[in-house]
C-alpha cells in the first residue's frame, strides 16, 4: 500500500500543470513600437499644434509655428522608416515599396520647400493649400503609424475612420501636396536653380500617376 501512494504521488506531481513563462519581447521589437508611437503621437501633437496656431495666427503667420516643426517631423519619421524597412524587409521588396515612395516623397518635400532662413516670409506657406496638407498629413500619418503598433484583426478597410483617411484624407492631401509644388515652380525665389527647377517640373508631370497608383495600392490593401 506505501509504494502503490508513492506512486500516485508521484502521478500527481507529474501531471501538475507546469507555469507558464512569459517570453520577452526582442529589444528590437520594443524600439519599434516605441518608434511608432511616438510618431503617431508626434503627428497628432502637429494637428494640435495647427488647431492652435490658426485660428489665433491665421494663414499669414502660420508658418513661422508650425514649420520648421513639420519639417523635422517629416525628415525623422522618413528616415526612420527607411530604417525599419529595411531591417524587416528584403532589399528589392524594401526599395519598390509604397511606404519607401511616400518616405522619399516626404524628403523631397522638405527638400524644396524648407524655406529655412525665410520660412516665414515665403508665400508658398501662407497659401490655404499649406494648412490642407498639414492637416491631410497629419491625420493620415498618426492614424498609420498607431495601426502598425498592434495587429489588427479583421480588415482595416472596414472602420469608418480607415474610409474616412482613405476616401476623403488621402485625395484631399495628394491634392494639397501638389498644388504647393506648382506654387513653388511658379514663384520663383533665390533658393531655385535651373536644376532645381528641372527637377521640379519632371515631378509636376509624374505627380498625379504615381499618386493614381499608390492610392489603388492603398484601397487593395
Amino acid at each position: 500500500m506505501p509504494s502503490s501512494k508513492s506512486s500516485l504521488d508521484t502521478n500527481a506531481q507529474g501531471s501538475a500543470p507546469q507555469p507558464v513563462v512569459p517570453q520577452r519581447v526582442p529589444f528590437v521589437h520594443r524600439l519599434y513600437q516605441y518608434y511608432q508611437l511616438c510618431t503617431s503621437l508626434l503627428f497628432t501633437a502637429l494637428l494640435g499644434r495647427w488647431l492652435i496656431i490658426y485660428p489665433l495666427a491665421g494663414s499669414k503667420f502660420l508658418p513661422g509655428g508650425i514649420h520648421e516643426f513639420l519639417c523635422y517631423l517629416m525628415v525623422s519619421s522618413a528616415l526612420g522608416e527607411i530604417v525599419w524597412l529595411f531591417k524587416f524587409h528584403k532589399w528589392n521588396k524594401a526599395i519598390f515599396s509604397r511606404v519607401m515612395l511616400k518616405d522619399l516623397n516626404f524628403l523631397y518635400f522638405v527638400g524644396v520647400l524648407h524655406f529655412y532662413d525665410d520660412y516665414e516670409h515665403a508665400l508658398v506657406l501662407k497659401n490655404i493649400s499649406y494648412s490642407c496638407f498639414i492637416v491631410g498629413l497629419s491625420l493620415n500619418q498618426s492614424y498609420c503609424h498607431w495601426c502598425k503598433l498592434f495587429k489588427r484583426t479583421g480588415r482595416k478597410r472596414h472602420t469608418l475612420y480607415w474610409k474616412v483617411i482613405s476616401l476623403i484624407t488621402l485625395p484631399f492631401l495628394y491634392l494639397s501636396e501638389f498644388y504647393l509644388l506648382l506654387l513653388n515652380v511658379n514663384n520663383v525665389n533665390f533658393h531655385s536653380t535651373p536644376w532645381l527647377d528641372l527637377i521640379n517640373k519632371m515631378v509636376l508631370i509624374g505627380y498625379f500617376p504615381i499618386a493614381l497608383l499608390a492610392f489603388k495600392r492603398q484601397l487593395s490593401s
